[in-house]
């Protein structure tokens, strides 16, 4: 969701300007209006774009960056298109970026399990690679010109590996023990490395220390008596050590007032190879100078977080009650950042280390603001939203503004983030995201975004002309794809009534949680029956028992309008009706029920081509247990060929309608789309996700021919799973315009070819299997290189084609078009052979 942290102006009427001519007998007055003045170009731009109107507003934005004046809109506009600050991808695949304390190398992980390997590349203009190892847990030396990491080893005892950075050989340390699980270069003069060795629950778990200056190669195990160590904190200087101690065999422990587990309950500092006395404590963070640190310190019902100053004596920066999370202190340790539940919703604050004034606060926003880390004094970076769609923003603490920090630079795409490291000195952050927006796929990029360099006025023109190409391209080919039905859809949507949505929620929501193991589950099942078969249509339960505790028996409500030329094809249309188990799901996934009961009751009346079958899942909290098996059990029985999953799109962040197209296949991505330019009023983004969905069931037993609507992810609602997932938190409006795009896209698929199968293309001859629908007329083939895939166009009639100039390597996509001038929703793509 592009959000933007702008404050407008009030909005000033346009001057008329120019002089009337005086009025004729046989001509009307003429009045001009004045040309709009570059803010006002702007400002009109941004609401255009706040509503949704990207083409008008890109148009107008193109117009701003062309005027003199345009150096004054420049961030504005960059913020709102995408991203501010200069962005470069340093890797692919990536996770766990660390930093040299130099801010002169960075270090990454790629691969998986036993094929994790360590990159280390130079952080200059050539991002040069200087290690590529096999290896996991790297730890850069405090002086930047060494790194250590942890290799496999021969049975089951690693080595470490420790690499110089300026050249020189490697050197492998063995361990004399199985199960190391981390390590960390520390100290100066001498160079010190810790070693963890054991895991969670294990008894013999312990700290092994070793002076790297020495040469005898001798191990310490610091003496840690009725302990284990659990957790390594090195200081940002990489001079001191703190390691986390957790009881022996329970590092779990519930802590009153914070909200997971925490695996320690005290802490001390590493000197040498002892411990100085230990401290009862949680959550501990160093300043970014060593100089102090703070700490979580129970207090009965309440907490305080503590912060320790060199050898000062401890502070109390605040007391909280209630839910918390991960306080951190600001570079010089004067000022305290921390995360706290206010009603449903974390918010970010600030405190005097010292304690010598109350918390302040830093954000007011409906979502989720966590995982606050300063970049200086007063610059903070958090991030926003919910756990698969977390954005990152910056705060200005004298200020008070919010600039968001990372984005793709498009319009309809959606980027999760992950992970984000900042440079010793604040100035760059590793951001480790889907950029791309493919959330499906194992890789996650990472990227480094340059907090000193902005995007140049070029850059930005760049961006803005190819956002505003896609955006044209993507409403052309949604007008042309319905312009054969869009009369007929215009009617069929106009029947979209919100008092009835707001009925079937009303009822849904009277059976409190419908999670399987609750009562609520079968009355919730037999109603969705019944207003199926009220609707006319042929309407059944798909039982089946499954264990929950005990066996049970639950059943998906299956509803079918049989198609009139092609009743052999399906389309399914699913949502899950269950809730989670504490809360009564309101947005997950009452809503999601709601706009399938009235899709379903307005095309009950409007037979379709193509057979569409309306499916309302059981179990999907449980485990996805009602759509795995509905595709166990139709898989063989029924000809799927094209499926659509709907979950969450109830809730709205603001005065937006606006949700996410979560997509296997981009056909089916773009009719969606389309459907929600032409057909209502719904903003549409897009994500390649499905997995932890009924999608993810779907798209097991039918293949990638699965879109759909859901909130996740791009709005992060609070109340997710949570008892506070109440109707009250529903826009029933956005329900109407989801109900609506839902209609259309249905509409269309069942009235259009399927996407082809077995396509070929072998020298110049291309061939596929014909069409299973009926009335197929003719085929569309593009072809052309990788860069340029659909280049060229030819059409033919029958399923083969034989082209001239066709060569190995070229892309080749072909649809077929049927009697009515509807082309198929899908291309079938192959590669030449």
């Amino acid at each position: 969701m592009l959000r933007t942290s702008l404050v407008l102006a009030a909005l000033v009427a346009l001057p008329l300007g120019a002089q009337q001519r005086p009025a004729t007998p046989t001509r009307a007055a003429a009045v001009r209006p004045a040309a709009l003045t570059t803010a006002q170009r702007f400002d009109r731009a941004f609401f255009a774009w706040d509503g949704g109107a990207y083409d008008s507003a890109l148009v107008d934005l193109r117009a701003v960056l062309n005027a003199p004046d345009a150096d004054a809109f420049h961030d504005r506009i960059a913020e709102l298109t995408g991203e501010m600050w200069r962005t470069v991808e340093v890797a692919k695949d990536a996770r766990a970026p660390q930093w040299s304390l130099d801010g002169r190398h960075l270090s990454y992980e790629t691969g998986t399990a036993a094929a994790r390997k360590v990159q280390v590349v130079r952080m200059d203009e050539s991002n040069a690679k200087v290690v590529e190892s096999e290896g996991f847990g790297a730890s850069f030396a405090p002086d930047g010109r060494s790194i250590a990491f942890l290799r496999a080893g021969v049975g089951g005892r690693p080595t470490i590996r420790w690499v110089p950075l300026g050249g020189g050989a490697a050197v492998d340390i063995p361990i004399d023990a199985a199960g190391a699980t981390g390590l960390t270069l520390y100290g100066s003069n001498p160079l010190r490395l810790a070693v963890l060795i054991g895991s969670l629950g294990d008894s013999t778990a312990r700290l092994m220390t070793r002076d790297l200056s020495s040469s005898d190669g001798t191990w310490s195990q610091v003496a840690i008596a009725g302990r284990q160590p659990v957790e390594l904190l090195r200081s940002p200087n990489g001079r001191r050590l703190l390691v986390g101690l957790g009881e022996r065999g329970a590092f779990a422990r519930a802590i009153p007032g914070f909200t997971t587990l925490s695996r320690t309950d005290r802490f001390a500092e590493v000197v040498g190879s002892t411990l100085d006395a230990t401290t009862t404590g949680i959550q501990y963070a160093w300043s970014r100078d060593g100089n102090a640190y703070s700490w979580v310190e129970l207090a009965g019902d309440s907490v305080r977080i503590r912060v320790r100053s060199g050898t000062a004596a401890p502070t109390t920066a605040t007391t909280l009650t209630g839910a918390w999370m991960a306080p951190v202190l600001s570079p010089s340790g004067r000022t305290v950042a921390f995360a706290k539940m206010l009603r449903e919703d974390w918010e970010l604050f600030t405190v005097p280390a010292d304690g010598s004034a109350p918390p302040t606060r830093v954000t007011r926003e409906i979502q989720h603001d966590l995982l606050p880390q300063f970049l200086s004094e007063d610059r903070l970076l958090a991030v926003m939203g919910e756990a698969r769609h977390r954005r990152s923003h910056l705060y200005d603490l004298t200020s008070g503004t919010r600039t968001r920090m990372f984005h793709n630079n498009t319009v309809r795409t959606v980027a999760p983030e992950y992970e984000w490291v900042p440079s010793p000195d604040g100035s760059r952050v590793a951001i480790v995201s889907e950029r791309d927006g493919d959330t499906v796929t194992p890789h996650r990029h990472l990227y480094i975004t340059d907090l000193t360099t902005r995007v140049t006025r070029a850059e930005l023109i760049a961006r803005v002309d190819a956002s505003l190409t896609a955006e044209r391209a993507l409403r052309e080919n949604g007008r042309r794809m319905f312009s054969p039905i869009a009369a007929q859809v215009r009617a069929a949507v106009a029947e979209v009534n919100v008092g009835r949505i707001y009925s079937y929620e009303k009822t849904l929501f009277s059976f409190d949680s419908k999670h399987i193991s609750n009562p609520g589950n079968w009355p919730a099942t037999e109603w969705l029956q019944q207003q199926y078969t009220a609707f006319g249509l042929n309407t059944h339960l798909q039982r089946f028992k499954t264990l929950q505790g005990t066996e049970i028996e639950v059943a998906n409500v299956i509803a079918t309008i049989p198609g009139t030329v092609n009743p052999e094809l399906i389309y399914v249309v699913g949502a899950h009706f269950d809730s989670h188990l504490q809360g009564p799901g309101a947005d997950d996934n009452t809503s999601g029920t709601a706009m399938i009961l009235e899709a379903a009751r307005v095309l009950a009346t409007r037979p379709l081509p193509a057979t569409v079958m309306f499916v309302s899942f059981t179990g999907e909290e449980a485990g996805l247990r009602g759509a795995r098996e509905f595709g166990r059990r139709m898989k063989d029985s029924i000809h799927v060929v094209g499926a659509l999953n709907n979950d969450m799109m109830g809730w709205s962040n603001d005065h937006r309608l606006d949700n996410t197209i979560r997509y296997s296949n981009p056909g089916l991505r773009d009719v969606q789309h389309a459907a929600a330019i032409g057909f209502s009023s719904l903003i549409t983004y897009d994500a390649f996700y499905y997995k932890n969905t009924d999608a993810n069931a779907l798209f097991d037993a039918w293949g990638d021919i699965v879109g759909g609507i859901g909130s996740y992810p791009i709005l992060g609602n609070p109340h997710y799973h949570q008892v506070h997932d109440v109707l009250e938190t529903i826009n029933h409006r956005q329900l109407v315009e989801t109900s609506k795009t839902t209609i259309a896209t249905i509409m269309l698929m069942a009235s259009s070819p399927s996407r082809l199968t077995a396509l070929k293309a072998q020298g110049k001859v291309v061939t596929w299997n014909a069409g299973v629908e009926k009335g197929i007329t003719r085929y569309i083939v593009r072809y052309g290189p990788a860069e340029d895939p659909m280049r060229n166009t030819v059409t033919v009639t029958n399923p083969r084609a034989t082209i001239q100039g066709l060569q190995a390597g070229w892309h080749v996509a072909v649809k077929a078009v049927n009697a009515a001038g509807l082309e198929g929703w899908d291309w079938a793509r192959a590669v030449v052979q």
